[in-house]
């Protein structure tokens, strides 16, 4: 009953994940197709957040979502 939560949780949170990074992927490429270049900036709290979300992405494909 609890791992059925917790595969649940970490499975929304793999998907969250993703998402952050598509989201930022999509910023990136959105200012380089800019007419006026202009540097992209993140927060600390932005690049902590996408930091954490690329290191799940990377734990999860080589060690899959599981307890």
């Amino acid at each position: 009953m609890i791992e059925s939560i917790i595969n649940k949780v970490l499975f929304t949170i793999f998907f969250i994940s993703i998402l952050n990074i598509l989201r930022h992927g999509w910023k990136i490429l959105m200012k380089l197709m800019d007419d006026i270049p202009n540097k992209y900036e993140l927060s600390k709290t932005e690049l902590i957040f996408l930091g954490l979300s690329v290191a799940y992405l990377i734990s999860t494909i080589f060690i899959g979502i599981k307890i």
